[in-house]
Protein backbone atom coordinates (compact mmCIF):
# COMPACT_ATOMS: atom_id res chain seq x y z
CA UNK A 1 0.00 0.00 0.00
CA UNK A 2 1.41 3.23 -0.95
CA UNK A 3 2.14 5.48 2.23
CA UNK A 4 -0.36 8.43 2.81
CA UNK A 5 0.14 11.89 3.81
CA UNK A 6 -0.54 12.00 7.83
CA UNK A 7 -3.01 14.90 7.55
CA UNK A 8 -5.23 12.18 5.73
CA UNK A 9 -5.43 9.62 8.22
CA UNK A 10 -7.90 8.62 10.69
CA UNK A 11 -7.97 10.37 13.51
CA UNK A 12 -10.09 10.48 16.40
CA UNK A 13 -10.39 13.03 18.57
CA UNK A 14 -9.16 12.77 22.12
CA UNK A 15 -12.79 14.20 23.31
CA UNK A 16 -16.02 12.77 24.21
CA UNK A 17 -17.87 11.68 20.81
CA UNK A 18 -21.11 11.03 22.49
CA UNK A 19 -22.61 11.31 26.51
CA UNK A 20 -25.29 9.63 28.11
CA UNK A 21 -26.19 6.12 29.51
CA UNK A 22 -29.80 5.59 27.94
CA UNK A 23 -31.21 5.52 24.64
CA UNK A 24 -34.92 6.26 23.73
CA UNK A 25 -36.15 3.42 21.22
CA UNK A 26 -38.18 4.90 18.01
CA UNK A 27 -41.33 3.59 19.78
CA UNK A 28 -42.94 4.57 22.76
CA UNK A 29 -41.24 2.22 24.91
CA UNK A 30 -38.91 3.03 28.02
CA UNK A 31 -35.35 4.02 27.87
CA UNK A 32 -32.65 1.31 27.34
CA UNK A 33 -29.07 0.76 28.96
CA UNK A 34 -26.16 1.70 26.35
CA UNK A 35 -23.71 -1.61 27.00
CA UNK A 36 -21.75 -1.21 23.85
CA UNK A 37 -20.97 2.29 21.37
CA UNK A 38 -18.59 1.60 18.50
CA UNK A 39 -17.67 3.89 15.41
CA UNK A 40 -18.28 1.64 12.06
CA UNK A 41 -16.17 2.55 8.97
CA UNK A 42 -17.05 1.97 5.65
CA UNK A 43 -13.83 2.11 3.13
CA UNK A 44 -13.77 1.67 -0.78
CA UNK A 45 -12.98 -1.48 -1.16
CA UNK A 46 -15.98 -2.93 1.08
CA UNK A 47 -14.03 -3.43 4.23
CA UNK A 48 -15.61 -2.49 7.24
CA UNK A 49 -13.57 -1.49 10.59
CA UNK A 50 -15.45 -1.30 13.95
CA UNK A 51 -13.88 1.08 16.81
CA UNK A 52 -15.24 0.29 20.35
CA UNK A 53 -15.72 3.22 22.17
CA UNK A 54 -15.00 3.36 26.00
CA UNK A 55 -17.06 4.45 28.35
CA UNK A 56 -15.80 6.78 31.02
CA UNK A 57 -16.78 10.00 33.48
CA UNK A 58 -20.23 9.68 32.25
CA UNK A 59 -18.83 9.87 27.88
CA UNK A 60 -18.12 7.62 25.22
CA UNK A 61 -14.48 8.12 24.34
CA UNK A 62 -11.96 6.65 21.32
CA UNK A 63 -9.44 4.44 22.83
Amino acid sequence: MAELPDEDVLVLPPMPLATGRLLEPEDDGPPVRITRLEVVISTEDGGELRIPLVHRHGAWWAP
